[in-house]
């Protein structure tokens, strides 16, 4: 097991400065090592917060105390030793603290002008919401976890802040509210946007099809007797097919977000790890450099099947990479399920079912390892931590008989989980997958 870790290299990866050798070899580790994962989200999270910071100039007070601090400190002395004042070391790193200080005071006005959050007001020809941006301190992988902003909507789309009445009019005793900001508001034509194509009937953006292209907060709809492909940037496409409802979430260097409501979508993407990602009601799937199939029933659940390369299903927290020929069911309000080979029997998916969501406990684990095949290691790996006790060591058992635990590893590290000798089980078990 490579015991390697490219910390140090994560900031130059996720602004592509490294070569193609170096950006396969670090997106392979980061399939594996779960601390190198939550640095580079990090810093690609610190990358995109960056990149909507807006330039702000200092207030003109702070220029005219630093124009009076100039004037308190000049010499009485000869045009000669003023000359050689100016001239002096002295002055050049006085010059260049108070440079510093300006520019420290420029960059702090400018994050907190305007508070810790900023609401960007998208005009959408089917009235949707304003969509909330957070900030740092509030930020989450996972649109549908955001807090709004406590403002209200009036009927005619616009926000009026929360001592406003339902007309937008300040009540009587509210402090005065300043205009907003004209450069905050942006046209729904000048936001970053897909295009779209027709494959069959009449699939519909906002409320018609015109532009054929999907902007950022826009959605697409599919209705029974309609599909669309949807060009991901530079990276891809996802085609949606019939009754389906999509949104266009955020696109940029750092990340390229979609929302799946409901429906399905297939998506072929040829990009480094991480980059393409798509939410639903219950869970967030996260490309890995893939082409995979994703479904979201009425109810919110998720069914992941992935075709080639590695997908991760991420929720509360938790993580499940479904490789290439697997599947995985998520449930709304239950989480992330176990992924099994798209070849498993009809007997052992349904107690896998039961034992994920249905609380089918030990008479489930007991038909999983009855049914269990050479390919559902795949799913006896992922089942060691979510048994306990006899039932773990069942799973032990069964998932000995396919594939040995390697050297370096015992019976007790991995009924503790030790994550070391996890890890080199699974690389025996990933060989044989892909044989």
């Amino acid at each position: 097991m490579n015991e390697k870790h490219y910390k140090k290299k994560l900031s130059e990866f996720v602004n592509h400065e490294l070569s193609n050798n170096e950006r396969q070899e670090i997106a392979g580790h980061l399939l594996l090592c779960a601390d190198c994962r939550a640095e580079h989200d990090e810093i690609k999270l610190g990358a995109a917060l960056a990149e909507n910071l807006q330039r702000a100039d200092a207030p003109k007070a702070l220029w005219n105390k630093i124009e009076n601090a100039l004037s308190l400190q000049k010499p009485a002395q000869s045009k000669g030793a003023f000359a050689a004042f100016f001239s002096s070391p002295a002055f050049a790193a006085a010059a260049g603290l108070l440079l510093m200080g300006a520019l420290a005071a420029a960059i702090y006005f400018g994050l907190n002008r305007n508070g810790t959050s900023e609401t960007v007001k998208i005009e959408t020809s089917n009235s949707e919401a304003p969509k909330t941006i957070p900030t740092p301190d509030g930020a989450s992988t996972n649109q549908n976890t955001n807090t709004a902003i406590p403002e209200t909507v009036n009927s005619n789309g616009q926000i009026s802040p929360p001592d406003s009445n339902s007309n937008g009019e300040s009540s009587p005793n509210a402090a005065p509210v300043k205009p907003p900001n004209p450069r905050r508001e942006i046209a729904q034509n000048d936001l970053p946007a897909w295009n779209v194509e027709t494959l069959a009937g009449t699939p519909k953006i906002g409320n018609s099809f015109e532009s054929g292209k999907l902007a950022v907060g826009q959605f697409l709809e599919t209705d029974a007797n309609s599909r669309a492909r949807v060009q991901v940037a530079n990276i891809g496409n996802v085609e949606i097919e019939p009754n389906s409802r999509v949104q266009l979430v955020g696109t940029k260097s750092t990340e390229h977000r979609l929302s799946l409501e409901r429906g399905i979508l297939s998506a072929k993407i040829s990009a480094p790890p991480r980059l393409f990602i798509v939410d639903t009601p219950s869970a967030i799937a996260v490309d890995l450099g893939c082409e995979y199939t994703l479904e979201v029933d009425k109810n919110g659940n998720s069914k992941l099947h992935v075709k080639t390369g590695y997908v991760a299903l991420e929720r509360g927290g938790l993580d499940v990479i479904v490789p290439a020929g697997a599947i995985c069911f998520t449930r709304r309000g239950l989480g992330l399920g176990t992924p099994f080979s798209e070849d498993a029997s009809a007997a052992f998916q349904k107690a896998l079912v039961s034992f994920d969501f249905e609380n089918g406990g030990t008479n489930a684990l007991l038909t999983l390892i009855r049914e269990a095949n050479y390919y559902d290691t795949l799913s006896l790996w992922h089942l060691l931590p979510r048994t306990k006790g006899a039932d773990r060591e069942k799973v032990f058992d069964a998932l000995s008989k396919y594939v040995k635990p390697p050297g370096g590893t015992t019976r007790e590290g991995i009924l503790k989980l030790d994550k070391k000798m996890l890890d080199q089980w699974w690389t025996e078990i990933e060989n044989i997958w892909f044989e």
